[in-house]
């Protein structure tokens, strides 16, 4: 427990690269209601005084093809991505706001951003290789997707290929940030752990290994998470 935070690394390895805190990444999902102003200052203080730098990451790809595979015609889709957009980044320019100057170095970037940098191009290279050729990633990406779906669509569905190619494109950050920011070692905080990253922790072919992941998040009044 630290600042009114429950703290779990992932696995022993994680604990030890949370322990050195070289960088943390932050991963905020736009449309996601959890991500309150509060919470994300609450959890940048808390970064700040443990990591020497601090990235936060919003996702702004492939929103509106979730959208319109979800049933929304093209300008719904293009007003609802516009809107969840505008609000994740003001929630997040407001908790950067209320944190002011921290300890750590902080920026924040949207996934557009990255794209073109050599260590994603090159990650994004690897792991789709690796999705091509090697069952267990192939078979731990379709299972992430068909869980946060709720098991409902097919592989061939719509709202299936929309959230693949959203996986693929966060994959490089959930699996070798390092690599892609040019950092020495990672931490992705996030308030659960995801089931690509428990699948595939392991897997020497795409999880670098300065890579780790910790589950955090505030607690509640009686002091449970």
């Amino acid at each position: 427990m630290e600042d009114g935070l429950e703290v779990r690394p992932f696995t022993r390895s994680c604990a030890r690269v949370l322990a050195r805190g070289e960088h943390a990444l932050i991963g905020v999902s736009a449309g996601n209601g959890y991500f309150t102003q509060e919470r994300l200052t609450q959890l940048l203080r808390w970064a700040g005084r443990r990591f020497a730098h601090i990235d936060v990451l919003h996702t702004d790809l492939h929103l509106d093809t979730m959208h319109r595979a979800g049933g929304a015609d093209e300008e719904q889709a293009a007003r609802r991505t516009k809107r969840s957009l505008r609000d994740v980044r003001r929630r997040i320019r407001r908790a950067l706001e209320a944190v002011g100057a921290v300890p750590g170095h902080l920026r924040s970037l949207a996934l557009s951003e990255t794209v073109g940098l050599p260590g994603y191009r090159t990650v994004r290279d690897r792991l789709e290789r690796e999705f091509d050729t090697n069952a267990r990633v192939r078979g731990a990406c379709e299972a992430h997707v068909g869980k946060l779906l709720g098991g409902g669509a097919a592989a061939d569905d719509a709202r299936f290929r929309a959230g693949l190619a959203y996986l693929h494109a966060e994959l490089p950050f959930l699996l070798a940030t390092p690599e892609v920011l040019g950092v020495p070692s990672s931490v992705c905080c996030y308030h659960d752990l995801l089931p690509v990253v428990e699948q595939l922790h392991d897997e020497g072919s795409c999880f670098h290994t300065g890579q780790a992941h910790a589950v955090v998040r505030p607690l509640t009044r009686d002091g449970r998470p």
